[in-house]
C-alpha cells in the first residue's frame, strides 16, 4: 500500500471514530448504537496501521491491490451496521403499534364511561381508573 493511500485511510478512519464520538457527546447518536461504530472504526485504524496485515488479508483474499481490502471491509462494516439497525428499527416499530393499540383501546374505554355517565365527578373518577388500569396493563410483560 501506497504511504498516499496509508495516510488517506488513516486520516479518513480517525475522522470516523472522532465523529461518532462527537455525535454521542452531543446526545445526537445513542451509546449503546455507538459502540458498532466504535469498534469498526477502531479496526479501521489498527489496519490502517498495520501494512503487514492488510498485505496478509489481502493474499489470503487473492486480493492483488491490498489498500482493495480496505474499501471491502468498509462495505461488510456498513452491511452489518444496515442490518443491525434494521433489526432496530423492526422491534421499535413492533412496540409503536402496540402502543397505538393500548392508546386506542384506552380511549374507547374513556368514550364507553364518558357516554355512560354523563354526571361530573364520578365520570372523572371512573376515567382516571381506566387509565390506571391501562398503564399497569402497559407494564406487565407481553408475549411477542
Amino acid at each position: 500500500m501506497t504511504d498516499r493511500v496509508q495516510v488517506v485511510a488513516l486520516a479518513g478512519s480517525v475522522v470516523l471514530l472522532l465523529l461518532v464520538l462527537e455525535l454521542v457527546r452531543r446526545r445526537r447518536l445513542a451509546e449503546e448504537y455507538s459502540a458498532l461504530w466504535i469498534v469498526s472504526a477502531l479496526v479501521l485504524i489498527g489496519i490502517s496501521l498495520r501494512r503487514d496485515a492488510l498485505d496478509f488479508a489481502a493474499r489470503w483474499l487473492g486480493v492483488y491491490y491490498p489498500p482493495a481490502v480496505l474499501v471491502l471491509m468498509l462495505v461488510a462494516i456498513i452491511s452489518v451496521a444496515s442490518l443491525s439497525f434494521s433489526v432496530i428499527l423492526s422491534r421499535q416499530q413492533r412496540q409503536i403499534d402496540r402502543l397505538i393499540e393500548e392508546n386506542a383501546i384506552m380511549a374507547a374505554e374513556l368514550r364507553e364511561l364518558r357516554a355512560s355517565d354523563r354526571g361530573g365527578r364520578v365520570g372523572a373518577v371512573a376515567a382516571a381508573d381506566v387509565v390506571a388500569d391501562a398503564a399497569q396493563r402497559g407494564a406487565e410483560p407481553r408475549p411477542q
